[in-house]
């Protein structure tokens, strides 16, 4: 048995130096597409030299590309590797993102959010309650989604349901944690008066009722839910979700005649739906790193574009 462990731990560790091999190559001509493989070999776990290796130009990436959250789960993981010193940005530009909340707020809402488990979010929701703003549960609750602590989230509004100026936080965790994918909660909302919401938050409904109907299996429904939402906010959110949803429907060419955003440079999933609709061959450069994030939630749709049999 002993002997397997240190099997599989060598196995681990090769994976990750090919993984680590594969993304530093591809970061000379392609720094965004090397932020997927160096996450895979992080997965792998690599220990020493190679641990710090990847750790480190995994950052560098991420400040690169302003990602800012992914950054900050980094440098708090590996606070050896990540000095207090180099995570300085981070706070800076949340600060910014979050005014007029001060540092230590969002920093100190940070602290609650990492101890914070399932069933165990009484310190969390304490915290919150003596702010009492909504954008500072804004925060907690971005922090808890990116960690899929959907039920952490449900457990914070419920102790202070005021501070639910939208109804995308809940539905999007009511969605994700429960067995019937929100449909009780997503009744709720739909019957409340259309008078008292404003335009985002019935756009955040349509949009929920998009996930709903897309993880139900009904891609056509999800599609009209999603076209719906952009005409009262979030237009591009609109866009890209009814341009996914179309694709699973395995209508690419409809998808890319509705798809009018123009890519930014940092966001890999825009740039790869841009590379197909303009059928530009570079994608195929960075192929590896489209497998891996195909392979994530919400990303499905990936796999008929690019490793479909026509591909």
């Amino acid at each position: 048995m002993k002997k397997y462990f240190i099997l599989l731990l060598l196995a681990s560790q090769l994976f990750g130096e090919s993984h680590y091999e594969e993304a530093y190559n591809l970061e000379k001509t392609n720094t965004l597409f090397a932020i997927p493989l160096y996450e895979k070999a992080l997965v792998h776990k690599p220990t020493g030299k190679l641990q710090k290796a990847v750790v480190s130009r995994l950052f560098y990436l991420y400040k690169k590309h302003n990602k800012i959250l992914d950054a900050l789960f980094l440098g708090s993981r590996f606070p050896s590797i990540i000095t207090s010193k180099d995570r300085a940005w981070i706070w800076n530009d949340l600060g910014e993102i979050y005014k007029p909340l001060s540092i230590t707020e969002l920093s100190s809402t940070y602290v609650f959010v990492a101890k914070a488990k399932e069933n165990q979010t009484l310190e969390l929701s304490e915290h919150l309650k003596q702010f009492n703003s909504p954008k500072l549960y804004e925060f907690a609750s971005i922090l808890l989604l990116k960690r899929k602590q959907y039920k952490s989230v449900l457990e914070i509004f419920e102790s202070n349901p005021t501070m639910a100026v939208s109804p995308i936080f809940i539905g999007i965790s009511e969605i994700k944690s429960k067995e019937d994918f929100g449909k009780e909660y997503l009744k709720t909302i739909l019957a409340e008066s259309e008078l008292e919401k404003s335009d985002l938050q019935k756009s955040d409904i349509l949009y929920l009722m998009g996930m709903y109907y897309r993880l139900t299996d009904d891609i056509g429904s999800s599609v009209r839910y999603f076209r719906m939402s952009g005409s009262f906010a979030l237009k591009n959110r609109s866009i890209s979700e009814t341009f996914k949803s179309l694709v699973l429907n395995v209508n690419p060419k409809e998808a890319c005649s509705l798809y009018k955003i123009s890519p930014s440079k940092n966001d890999e999933i825009e740039l790869l739906i841009h590379y197909f609709c303009t059928n530009d061959p570079v994608w195929r450069t960075f192929r590896p790193s489209i497998k891996v994030l195909a392979n994530r939630e919400g990303n499905e749709f990936l796999n008929n574009l690019f490793f479909s049999e026509n591909q």
